[in-house]
């Protein structure tokens, strides 16, 4: 049955922490023998959207199905790859090996930077899966958002899903995150690879690509990148109708520019089913989901929320919205505290509980610390590296503090993006964690089905993590 509420409520979070940290190998081991044993069956689970709920009939391993249910995403996103290695294989020619340079472009550079990091990216999941679903399944996790495709084998399809089935997890899968993958038309392949697997619960086209900075980097405008979303949209469901197509947007409710609201954008994607939202405002959502169910009928989920675990007390202005020179310390009890608040606010927007409501649940931003994020050239934080320098020239393996100003989206106004992870960068719990172990297990108990859950982020006291 697992561990109950009650038997949770005064367990010491240090003592978790620890216990958790020295079952890990373990888990790996179990996990190997798991993935040994169990069958996987070769039909998909559906799912799909009905008013503002979505519903999902599970494939079990005999191929039946489940009965049909309103599900709850209680799930957190993933980009496993860590720490950023110096030099990698080539994509271009895998047993040669090339500087990655923490994958900046150059003139004359082959392959450029960028196609090194998406290559780097893609590769990184085969590399932690083994590790990170169990932990997953410890978490009491039940969806996972994904940034980024697996590449171009479909066995390393296959090998990963397999795993997120037998730790009964489901997948958001990405199908296109750039201009580059929607004019190559990649999402036909990864559709065609993965759609009778039954771990997946929806396909999803691109992220926060209605915010300036992106546009799926290589459109003009929002309103272009709308109509191709749409467009890819439509020719999902060509292929495919066993489930919904999502896509991710950033919080942009409000614009002086035509076509830019995410109104705008929802009513030039009548194809996209189901959208996600990523969401800073603190530790409260504030007035979102009335926001949303001013736009539309359809259903969301919040695909990027939380606060890091980074405790900023001095920093240096540096371009546009960037910070640099951050100083502070570690406070996990922060991040652990906003994001239960952010789910008690979730917890009373669900409708799977209240078909009136516009929310089926989020996924927690994010999984493990991210280390290459501070001075990779795509991610637009950090300078360029001095390789020789012996303190910058190892920076790819280690944490750096640098991040973004946002006065609104956190209580030290800074959101430090290499501390986002519930893990750390060494797969250590941090104490949010625990506390969402809690509290998806709270969610994921038979007794909450078929009535609202209310103020479920305030079902456990929140200790000290020291």
């Amino acid at each position: 049955m697992g561990i109950t509420r009650s038997s949770q409520a005064n367990r010491p979070y240090s003592h978790s922490l620890r216990f958790i940290v020295a079952l890990t190998a373990l888990v790996v081991v179990f996990h190997l023998f798991v993935e040994a044993a169990a069958a996987v069956p070769e039909q998909p689970s559906h799912v799909y959207i009905e008013g503002r709920e979505l519903i999902v009939e599970r494939r079990l391993e005999d191929g039946s199905l489940t009965d049909a249910e309103s599900y709850v995403i209680h799930g957190i996103t993933w980009t496993p790859a860590t720490r950023a290695p110096k030099d990698g294989p080539n994509p271009l020619n895998p047993s040669e090996a090339v500087p990655y340079g923490f994958f900046i472009d150059w003139a004359n550079r082959d392959p450029q930077g960028n196609v090194l990091f998406v290559h780097w990216l893609r590769a990184e999941h085969q590399r932690h899966y083994r590790v990170d679903v169990p932990l997953m399944k410890m978490m009491n996790v039940n969806t996972v958002r994904l940034y980024i495709d697996f590449g171009d084998n479909p066995d390393t399809y296959k090998e990963i899903l397999d795993v997120f089935y037998r730790n009964d997890i489901m997948v958001i899968m990405m199908v296109a995150s750039s201009k580059n993958d929607i004019d190559a038309r990649r999402y036909e392949n990864i559709v065609n690879i993965c759609k009778g697997h039954p771990a997946i619960l929806m396909w999803n086209i691109g992220n926060e690509w209605n915010l300036d900075y992106n546009k799926y980097w290589g459109y003009e405008t929002v309103e272009e990148a709308a109509r191709a979303t749409n467009s890819v949209a439509e020719k999902i469901k060509k292929l495919d109708g066993a489930h919904p197509v999502a896509s991710c947007l950033g919080d942009r409710f409000m614009d002086d520019e035509p076509s830019n609201t995410i109104k705008d954008v929802v009513d030039m994607c009548a194809d996209v089913d189901i959208w996600g939202l990523n969401i800073y405002r603190g530790k409260s959502f504030r007035n979102l989901f009335l926001q949303w169910s001013a736009i539309t009928d359809k259903p969301m989920y919040l695909s990027e929320f939380g606060i890091d675990s980074f405790k900023t007390t001095a920093y240096t202005k540096a371009d546009g919205a960037r910070v640099a020179f951050c100083k502070g310390s570690q406070d996990r009890d922060t991040q652990a505290e906003y994001d239960l608040s952010l789910w008690s606010e979730i917890g009373d927007n669900l409708s799977a509980y209240d078909p009136e409501k516009v929310c089926v649940g989020g996924t927690i931003h994010s999984f493990n610390d991210c280390l290459w994020k501070v001075g990779c050239y795509h991610a637009s934080l950090g300078g360029l590296i001095d390789y020789d320098d012996p303190v910058e020239g190892v920076s790819y393996k280690t944490y750096n503090n640098e991040g973004f100003y946002l006065p609104d989206g956190a209580q030290d106004g800074i959101l430090n993006e290499e501390h986002f992870g519930v893990m750390d960068a060494d797969r250590n719990p941090k104490k949010a964690f625990l506390v969402l172990r809690d509290l998806y297990e709270v969610m994921h108990n038979k007794q909450a089905r078929g009535k609202r859950i209310k103020n479920v982020g305030r079902l456990h006291a929140i200790p000290s993590q020291d």
